[in-house]
């Protein structure tokens, strides 16, 4: 988040709507949407480590142009512009803050669970 305190990202905001209690989700939903997440940075990090092998560009030959070309490709898969690792890390940093949001239902109704049972326990039932 911001210095101001502001949440920066949709997701970001989304969180502070789920704390402030102007989001519900059911709890089955948010472990189902929680679990698909994971599934999800599964697959890009295993895209990320393609894109890193893909860096190794090779059988362009010895002259200039073959050597540019090679750079250019290796670039596009990592360390240049909007190269694929990159982008696919701003796809997994998206999914991890929609982890955080999804995180909150399924937290805050166990939280909520084990304050019941406490005050049950102390005053038994009625």
């Amino acid at each position: 988040m911001s210095g101001s305190g502001e949440p920066t990202t949709y997701w970001q905001a989304l969180a502070v709507a789920a704390d402030q209690g102007h989001l519900f989700l059911n709890e089955e939903a948010a472990q189902q949407c929680h679990t698909a997440c994971d599934t999800y940075i599964q697959r890009l990090r295993i895209h990320q480590e393609r894109a890193r092998v893909l860096s190794n560009v090779s059988g362009w030959g010895d002259f200039d142009m073959g050597l540019q070309l090679q750079d250019i490709f290796a670039k596009k898969a990592v360390g240049g512009e909007n190269n694929m690792v990159d982008v696919l890390q701003s796809h997994i940093d998206v999914v991890e803050e929609m982890k955080v949001v999804f995180n909150k239902f399924f937290t805050s109704t166990h939280d909520v669970d084990k304050a019941n049972a406490a005050g049950i326990e102390v005053e038994g039932p009625r």
